[in-house]
């Protein structure tokens, strides 16, 4: 006997016993078959039951379904429990499991009965948890599936759309992107903040490699950059189970009426800029914030303004500015790239090491084991590839970098007038000063072994024969040297070459 609810069964019974209709009639008022009408009236009169008044619905059907009177005679039941299971696996379908037991079931239900009974078991047995979401509280996040295009040119480019939403209020924003980088994905945080007036306690992205590095289950672990965005607004962090959408359903579904209300509504538009994709969104997203709810009160916007933007924490007084990090070794020469056209200084007892580099558009700061070692102002000079601290040198790299034209000069200078101006003209005598840098330490530590008197002639007369060259001006020192060595001295002890001529020596 096919299964009939309780409150048919019992009206078939009171048309039959208080109202005295016949059991077709009864059929016909309770659009039963006269087979089921037949049955629930003889199973009834066999309990020789007399006060149908007082039975309830469990009762009854105790009656008319009596334990183990359907398995007496019926086909053999699958076992549900086992079907759900095996549904969870990936490839198995009902067909495949419906097949499986017609095998070991010869005379088992027919595939559509099959269906059937496994369809009933998931609603009695499937139990949602409704997440009941508190204003302020989270921010979810996602790009959408689909993009939208433009064509610049004879080239059509791709745009990929950012959603956000406060799950409380439902409210959006959405932008367009030209690409999905870490550089797009933390701008569209900063202008979401912005639209909103405040922040929320928690950001609820998924899995995608701008928010996690690595997907655990436990611990996962945040891009770096990510999370610098996060501790300057004062939030935190709590990326989705990965494969688990209900984790973010509300973002899912925002998702959802953007792909149908903005990205599909504009599907055969032809636009001719990045900037008309970007109106286009702006514009839709703002009307769906506007547009009234189908089943409660009110809009997103106007629930947003009374039940959730007092409750987002205030934007900080400065705008996060976008950084990057990358691991770098530090090279022998103590410095470390930045990117293939740009190298920048760490302290010199740092080669070898592996360093954290954080780089925004104007600054490039290396830290090492957490602590900030160097901070430089990013250069973007074609012909300034290295950029050197001099108290990140060893002492002796620090003496040659001292070296420019004013300093020779002046070191020439203690030694006097006519030092200062030789070393002058040979700073000037080369097409870059620095070619002569080495020529002039040369010569100046060449002074330092003769006095200050013999420096300044030796100058002079290299200034008046024009000599230039190290090798030059030490042959000239080394001959004036030599010279005045050879001067006779003068001494009345002394006999001179008269003494040697013969005659009286009185």
């Amino acid at each position: 006997m096919r299964r009939i609810d309780m409150e048919r069964a019992k009206e078939i019974l009171r048309l039959y016993y208080e109202m005295g209709l016949s059991q077709r009639d009864v059929a016909r008022g309770t659009g039963c078959s006269l087979g089921m009408v037949n049955a629930t009236i003889s199973r009834v009169k066999e309990a020789g039951i007399s006060n149908l008044q007082a039975l309830s619905s469990k009762e009854l059907g105790s009656i008319l379904y009596p334990p183990g009177s359907e398995a007496a005679g019926s086909k053999s039941e699958p076992d549900l429990a086992y079907i759900d299971r095996e549904m969870k696996k990936k490839g198995v379908t009902l067909m495949l499991l419906w097949e499986e037991y017609r095998e070991a079931h010869q005379d088992g239900l027919m595939y559509t009965q099959f269906c059937s009974r496994y369809r009933e078991y998931r609603k009695k047995n499937q139990v949602y948890l409704r997440k009941v979401y508190k204003a302020g509280e989270r921010l979810l996040v996602d790009w959408a599936g689909l993009t939208m295009q433009y064509t610049e040119g004879a080239v059509e480019h791709k745009v990929y759309i950012f959603v956000a939403t406060l799950p409380a209020s439902s409210y959006l924003y959405v932008e367009a992107f030209r690409d999905m980088t870490i550089e797009s994905w933390i701008d569209a945080h900063i202008h979401a903040f912005e639209y909103f007036g405040g922040v929320p306690h928690l950001l609820v992205p998924d899995n995608t490699k701008t928010a996690v590095t690595k997907a655990r289950y436990y611990d996962p672990v945040l891009n770096k950059t990510y999370k610098e965005m996060a501790d300057h607004y004062g939030a935190v962090i709590v990326p989705a189970r990965s494969r688990r959408p209900t984790d973010k359903a509300p973002v899912e579904t925002a998702v959802q009426i953007v792909e149908r209300r903005i990205i599909a509504k504009w599907r055969s538009r032809q636009f001719f800029s990045f900037q008309e994709v970007q109106q286009a969104v702006c514009e839709g997203f703002e009307e769906l914030n506007e547009s009234p709810f189908q089943k409660l009160p009110g809009s997103r916007r106007s629930v947003f303004l009374e039940t959730e933007k007092a409750e987002l924490m205030r934007l900080p007084q400065r705008p996060y500015e976008y950084a990057q990090w990358k691991k770098a070794k530090v090279a022998f020469d103590y410095h470390v790239a930045c990117d293939k056209a740009h190298f920048y200084s760490v302290p010199y007892h740092l080669v070898g090491e592996t360093v954290d580099i954080r780089r925004t558009s104007r600054t490039i700061e290396v830290f090492f084991e957490g602590n900030r070692v160097a901070a430089h102002v990013r250069s973007y000079e074609s012909r300034k590839r290295y950029t050197t601290e001099a108290e990140h040198m060893p002492a002796k790299h620090q003496a040659v970098t001292d070296w420019s034209p004013e300093r020779f000069v002046s070191w020439a200078a203690k030694t006097g007038a006519q030092t200062k101006a030789f070393i002058a003209a040979l700073l000037e005598q080369r097409e870059h000063p620095e070619q002569a840098f080495k020529t002039c330490a040369g010569i100046l530590r060449l002074g330092q072994s003769v006095s200050s008197e013999r420096m300044e002639q030796v100058c002079a007369l290299a200034l008046s024969k024009n000599i230039y060259t190290y090798k030059m001006f030490a042959q000239l020192l080394k001959e004036k040297t030599e010279r005045e060595d050879d001067t006779p001295i003068q001494h009345e002890n002394l006999r001179g070459s008269r003494y040697f001529q013969g005659g009286s020596h009185v």
